[in-house]
């Protein structure tokens, strides 16, 4: 039997148009000039083929992984000019601009993973040794009686720990920040003297009326056993 076919390489037209698509989707540099974009067209370029595509879909996802990394690392870039320039509104918004587009950046890598992995232990259940594992080669004969499924688990499977990228945003900010947290959940609101930038009114709000046990492991015990 024949090995599973690879996919066809992208026709150099189709490679043209891609790596278009990907300059015009990444930020300008901080110092633009035509060294720089060019190194940095370069650099994506190279990202893009590290992720080794095989198909005009794979291809994509590439340039949506490379892309949106790209826009989460200008976003920090631009968060700390917020900060240094004292603007603390803007700093806030970069962040969580760079949050959602490293979250975009690792979910579409999570799919060419699993669409490589599944193409990977296709190729090699073709191989012939494995086939003969398998019992290819006798086909023909009744295949043995499976073996009886075990009996479940009575112990149930710990959940999985959510990852950092999963959590809201307010457990998000009680994690990097947990001493301004704890201070605004116990003044119910901005307290006074919050030398730090403040969050946008809707995180406030849901750093001061969140449930989540993220948040209210930052209640003093009291409001803790009264909860």
């Amino acid at each position: 039997m024949p090995a599973l076919a690879s996919p066809p390489p992208l026709s150099p037209s189709l490679a043209r148009y891609v790596f278009a698509q990907l300059c015009a989707s990444l930020p300008p540099p901080s110092d633009d000039t035509p060294e720089t974009r060019h190194a940095r067209d370069e650099l994506a370029k190279d990202a893009v083929a590290a992720l080794c595509p095989a198909d005009a879909f794979e291809a994509d996802l590439a340039v949506r992984i490379v892309s949106t990394g790209t826009q989460a690392l200008d976003s920090l870039r631009q968060a700390s000019l917020a900060q240094a320039n004292g603007d603390d509104a803007k700093r806030s918004r970069c962040l969580a601009q760079a949050a959602s587009m490293a979250r975009q950046s690792d979910s579409a890598y999570r799919v060419l993973q699993r669409r490589q992995a599944t193409r990977d232990k296709q190729r090699a259940d073709m191989h012939p040794a494995a086939m003969e594992r398998a019992g290819y080669w006798f086909h023909e004969a009744a295949p043995p009686e499976p073996d009886p499924a075990p009996p479940p688990d009575p112990t149930p499977a710990p959940a999985p720990e959510a990852s950092f990228e999963s959590l809201s945003e307010a457990d998000q900010y009680a994690l990097m920040y947990p001493d301004r947290a704890r201070r605004i959940r116990a003044a119910g609101g901005l307290p006074p003297n919050f030398n730090a930038g403040p969050p946008a009114p809707d995180l406030l709000q849901q750093i001061v009326a969140g449930t989540s046990p993220t948040l209210c492991a930052l209640d003093p015990p009291a409001l803790m056993a009264a909860a």
